[in-house]
């Protein structure tokens, strides 16, 4: 009975592992392409716009209110000015669609219409800040022809899964995941309510570039890897690393904190990371010196020897100068097989910004116990 418990015990975790690594991975499969999807996001909803000042808008008879029916359509636009956020909303909570933009529930109705509207993005995307919303605070959802107002009645944190009764009147709510911070699959959401308080309709001038949103800083950042280094795998998907938390210091963006950019940046710094462990522990001098800048040589116990596991969370924290991301210091604690010196290490990874590029700018391993 013991080994038929410890055996069930095992498989859960094993698949709580996959399950957590398979969450972040699918983060990072397409973030790249984020740029490139928000840009015809805005481009669509521009044509829109243009439709809607020839007065050849897609709009419902009951008021003005723009709605798309096929997933990854872009619908609008969802402003709330006390966290400086803009951002795209598409129909859809598909992965796909959460990585460019906030998703529509299909299960609810379009903001302005009776009933519970339902808006959910990640986290650590768009809704890093809606934590601290409190009520009051106004909310604007943006079709090419109409502005409904809300306004922020109550927050609060729920298990996944809770249902979210339906109102008479016209009411949002925006969904997200709880903590903010998190880079790893988590139990809980924290739910966000409003009331509608107006709707208008959008006097248009001619100009559809009245609801671009406003994509700030970069969201694409790359390393360049040699071929085959590269070819053996540098991305989350293909090595394991338990995820932590994100962390953003410094003098940062609050445009780009809420955008696509930490999480490609993110991406960028951990295949930077793995990149070092490959290049060290196959002896691969030539691939260390392209992913790194000149002088950062390995520690010493990295040269020749393999991570058998990591031992805490790899933390990330992005630190910005000015808005502009500098750096990103991923920490952890690993265990050391092989090599000059084998054993447990407290890990600190620094991996340089230049542009939108990423090289290795230190790596220091501690003895774990020794400050």
């Amino acid at each position: 009975m013991r080994r038929m418990l410890l055996t069930a015990a095992g498989v859960v975790l094993v698949w709580s592992a996959l399950g957590a690594l398979g969450y972040i991975g699918g983060w990072q499969l397409h973030v790249q392409r984020a740029a490139a999807t928000l840009a015809r996001a805005e481009h669509a909803l521009s044509l829109r716009a243009q439709a809607a000042s020839r007065g050849r808008s897609t709009s419902s008879t009951e008021g003005c209110v723009v709605t798309a029916t096929s997933t990854g359509q872009l619908a609008g636009i969802l402003e709330i000015p006390a966290i400086h956020l803009s951002a795209p909303v598409e129909e859809g909570t598909t992965d796909a669609v959460l990585r460019v933009a906030v998703g529509h529930d299909p299960a609810s109705v379009w903001p302005g219409r009776p009933g519970t509207a339902a808006l959910l993005a990640h986290d650590v995307s768009y809704f890093v800040h809606l934590g601290t919303l409190g009520p009051g605070d106004v909310i604007l959802y943006r079709t090419a022809c109409s502005t409904t107002r809300f306004v922020v009645t109550r927050s609060q944190v729920v298990a996944q899964g809770s249902a979210i009764p339906n109102t008479p009147s016209p009411s949002l709510v925006l969904d997200t995941c709880y903590p903010s911070n998190a880079l790893f699959f988590t139990p809980q959401r924290l739910v966000v309510w409003a009331s509608e308080v107006s709707q208008r309709r959008a006097a248009w001038s001619g100009n559809p570039q009245a609801l671009r949103p406003s994509l700030t800083g970069q969201t694409a950042y790359s390393l360049a890897a040699p071929a085959p280094l590269a070819a053996q795998g540098l991305t989350l998907q293909q090595n394991e690393a338990p995820m932590g938390t994100m962390t953003l210091s410094g003098q940062t963006s609050a445009r780009w904190e809420q955008s696509p950019g930490p999480l490609a940046l993110e991406g960028a710094a951990l295949e930077a990371y793995f990149g070092g462990l490959r290049a060290s522990a196959q002896g691969e001098q030539t691939w260390w010196r392209a992913i790194a800048a000149p002088n950062v040589s390995p520690p010493a116990p990295l040269i020749g020897a393999r991570v058998s596991g990591h031992d805490a969370p790899l933390n990330v924290d992005i630190v910005s100068v000015r808005g502009v991301p500098t750096q990103v210091v991923l920490t952890t604690a690993v265990t050391l097989t092989g090599g000059s010196a084998p054993g447990a290490y407290a890990e600190r990874v620094e991996v340089d910004v230049q542009a939108n590029h990423v090289v290795l700018g230190g790596w220091t391993l501690e003895v774990e116990g020794t400050k």
